[in-house]
Order: structure tokens, then C-alpha cells, then sequence
């Protein structure tokens, strides 16, 4: 935690000229700290708030500590950037002025972070006392790494249990990274649930596929179905009709009674055995509740039940109780259905009517049911049509 006391020996300057800067600078004088002057990228004013602006490129850094004062925390990433290059060291030479006074939180995982961040931060209580530092998930983190001065400076580490041989690198893996942050006595550290690919307890036809192009001018390796439907691909085998392969999926016997439960069984055991690493549990939660609503959206991701569940978990470690969280996001991108007999030998009583409903998932039509999906993916994978 980095509070005034830490730097009310330094003369203040704040980036930014904007409404943020004015919270910013009315924030300090309320603490009887005054501002030195501000600081912007291609400055158009001389003055703001009685005092003056310099460009950042044209000021001498020197016995100062910057308080970046924008709105856009991706703005802040960039500003840090900048203020790298000229020699200065983030939370030992300047700090978003959002982080002041509060004990800053590591998010380390997949992206099933993303969600439980935004469930997080709707907690009022968390945020009077808490901030999340912007940390990339694990399959978006370029660098491979995450700066020692962040893994030094964190005083909460909520992560999923990462092995040394992920498919991500070493750098990123609980063993290294606790080394680290292991130098700080003070750092709280709470291993969450990691459920990655245990979701196909409600998915027996998923696998691998490897007919699945990339979109986004080939950034987007994850393409349309990244996972195989072998029920429709065991059609594909048989020349079946596209007509003949939807009947056959809906009919609700494209998947053996034994198979699904034997399936069933033994990914909800590898939860059970998994979650002994794990501070925070999710087995009872999952056979309490599966009956009741979809909790997987495919093998990869669990539905916002399970990471709102999750996240109150969190923050009662954290000795914050609150009755409602909310998250707008969901990981709905690439959702399969669960078959039929699926459904009935499982004894779901949830029904699904559609798939894939969030503005970011992936579908060509305007809706996805059942039918469309088995279509889509004909399409998408075989380049096949009524």
C-alpha cells in the first residue's frame, strides 16, 4: 500500500489537466498537500487550477512524485509507460491516484478473471479498501512475465494454482511468482478455483478442433468452435445430410447413457481431487446446484453462478460481506449446448432454448439454438450447407 505518508516528503505533480486531475488535487488539499504543477502529453494550456502544465517531454524529473490522474486505467498503462522511459520506478515515482491509501490486489489467472474483477470492483466496501493493479490474464500477458516491482508491491495475491510447465512459461507459474512475493511478509494470498477444461463433465462431445480457422485477419486463434462437436464430426464420417445430422443430434441418442455418466463422474472427481490445493471450494457448490441452472458455459468456462459464487468467497476472506455482486460480462464466446441426453440422464431441469446470447459471442446468425448450432458449425467446420 502506498499512502500519503509514504511520499508527503516529495513535491507532488499530477498528469493530467482534466476532471480526474480536479478529484485528484481537491483530494490532497483536503489532506493539506498542495499540488507542484501538472503534467500532459501535448499540453494546450499554460495553466490549470492557478498552477502550471508542462508537457511531459519537456520537464526535468528530479525529487517529484506523480500522481497520474487519468479516468481510462488503460490511459494510466500507457502514461506508465512513458514515465518508464524516463527513469522513474511505478509505486516508488508515481502511482494511479486511484491506488492511494488502498491495499492493492494481484489478479493472476485466465480469463475467468476478468469476470470475477468485475464482480469485485462491484462491491462498494471492496473498493473503499482495495484496488485491482491491471494485470493482463495468463494467455494475454505478452511480456511472459509480470514486473517484480508490481509482484513486491502487491499486498493481496488472488490466483489460480498456474504449474511450472503451463502451456504459458515458467515466469507465470505459482512456483516463480512466489518467490518473489514471498519477500513480503505482508502479502495475503488466496488461491481460487481453477476450472479450465473440468466443464466438460457437461460436455462429452467436446474436443479439440482442428477445423477451426482463425478470425480477426488471423489474431484470433480461438476462431468460431474451438472445441469439436464428435457427434457431428462422426456424421461428417458417415455422409450424412445436414438435414439427417440435426435430426440425429436432437433426437437424444447420439450419446450413450454410460458414456455421459462415466464422463460426469470422473471430471467431478478431478474437481473434488483439484480443489484440495485450492483455498477457496467449489465441488459441494457445483453438485448442489447443477441440477438447477447451467454452470458451464463449455469446457473451458464456468457460467457468472460459479464466478459470482467464487467471488464472494473472496471477499469474505477479505471480511467484506455484500449481498449483490455484478459483472455485465460473461464467457459465453464459444458456448455448446448440452445434448439431450445429456440433460436426461444427468437429470438436469434447466432447459436452454438459446446459446450463445452476449454481445461478444460468436455466432453468424442473430440467435443460436440447438439447430443453429449443430448449422453454424457444419458451416463453419466443413464448409457445409442445406
Amino acid at each position: 500500500m502506498i499512502s500519503l505518508c509514504n511520499i508527503q516528503n516529495r513535491e507532488i505533480v499530477v498528469f493530467g489537466t482534466g476532471l480526474n486531475a480536479a478529484k485528484c488535487t481537491y483530494y490532497l488539499k483536503n489532506k493539506g498537500i498542495s499540488v507542484k504543477h501538472y503534467l500532459n502529453n501535448y499540453k494546450s494550456i499554460d495553466s490549470f487550477m492557478g498552477r502550471s502544465v508542462y508537457d511531459l517531454k519537456e520537464h526535468i524529473y528530479k525529487d517529484i512524485y506523480v500522481l497520474v490522474a487519468v479516468g481510462d486505467i488503460s490511459a494510466y498503462i500507457t502514461i506508465s509507460n512513458q514515465l518508464q522511459s524516463l527513469g522513474m520506478q511505478e509505486f516508488s515515482d508515481y502511482l494511479y491516484y486511484g491506488w492511494l491509501n488502498k491495499s492493492i490486489v494481484l489478479l493472476h489467472g485466465n480469463c475467468h478473471m476478468v469476470i470475477i474483477k468485475n464482480y469485485l470492483e462491484s462491491s462498494k466496501k471492496f473498493g473503499e479498501q482495495y484496488a485491482i493493479y491491471p494485470n493482463p490474464t495468463i494467455c494475454e500477458n505478452k511480456k511472459r512475465k509480470i514486473d517484480n516491482v508490481v509482484l513486491r508491491n502487491c499486498d493481496v495475491w488472488i490466483h489460480e494454482d498456474i504449474q511450472r510447465n503451463n502451456g504459458y512459461g515458467y515466469y507465470l507459474s505459482d512456483e516463480f511468482l512466489r518467490e518473489t512475493i514471498s519477500k513480503n511478509p505482508q502479502v495475503r494470498e488466496i488461491i481460487v478455483p481453477h476450472l479450465f477444461g473440468l466443464g466438460k463433465a457437461f460436455f462429452p462431445q467436446s474436443d479439440i478442433n482442428k477445423r477451426n480457422p482463425a478470425i480477426s485477419n488471423g489474431k484470433d486463434h480461438n476462431g468460431m468452435f474451438p472445441h469439436a462437436d464428435t457427434v457431428i464430426d462422426r456424421c461428417i464420417e458417415c455422409e450424412m445430410s445436414v438435414n439427417d445430422i440435426v435430426l440425429f443430434c436432437k433426437s437424444g441418442n447420439a450419446l450413450n447413457r454410460d458414456d455421459i455418466i462415466k464422463n460426469f463422474e470422473f471430471y467431478m472427481g478431478r474437481i473434488k481431487e483439484r480443489e484440495q490445493a485450492w483455498d477457496i471450494k467449489i465441488y459441494d457448490f457445483i453438485l448442489l446446484n447443477y441440477k438447477k441452472a447451467k454452470l458451464f458455459y463449455d469446457i473451458g468456462h464456468p457460467s457468472n453462478i460459479i464466478l459470482e459464487k467464487i467471488s464472494h468467497e473472496i471477499l469474505q476472506k477479505l471480511g467484506i460481506y455484500e449481498n449483490e455482486l455484478f459483472s455485465d460480462e460473461t464467457l459465453d464466446y464459444h458456448e455448446s449446448p448440452v445434448y439431450p441426453e445429456v440433460s436426461k440422464y444427468l437429470n438436469l431441469e434447466w432447459k436452454e432454448d438459446y446459446i450463445r446470447e452476449s454481445l461478444f459471442a460468436k455466432k453468424m446468425g442473430d440467435k443460436m439454438d440447438f439447430e443453429g448450432y449443430i448449422k453454424e458449425y457444419l458451416m463453419w467446420c466443413y464448409d457445409r450447407g442445406e
